[in-house]
């Protein structure tokens, strides 16, 4: 059934597309942009079951540890932060002129 085949690699690659498009948000697990249970859910789910997105979680979880040796996180610079507030408030001042 070469129809049916074709259907099957077309739903394949959009479950690819929909997780590789959430990858780095369920990755990173970012407060302020969190990904809804579910999709995690759906996520897992595909990561369990497909080679590829398997490969590209593991691709952006080295990439992600690699830039954490050479840059760790840390607290910012009090002065940047300062810096970035004037600047910020400076703006906002200009836009309400």
């Amino acid at each position: 059934m070469p129809g049916f085949t074709s259907v099957m690699t077309i739903l394949k690659m959009a479950k690819c597309h929909w997780t590789v498009r959430r990858l780095q948000r369920y990755l990173d697990a970012d407060p302020s942009a969190p990904l809804p249970a579910a999709d995690a859910l759906r996520v897992e789910s595909h990561l369990r079951d497909c080679d590829r997105c398997r490969a590209s979680e593991g691709e952006y979880r080295n990439l992600t540890r690699l830039l954490h040796r050479l840059h760790p996180i840390g607290a910012p610079d009090p002065s940047s932060v300062e810096r970035v507030r004037i600047k910020a408030a400076d703006a906002i001042a200009d836009t309400t002129r």
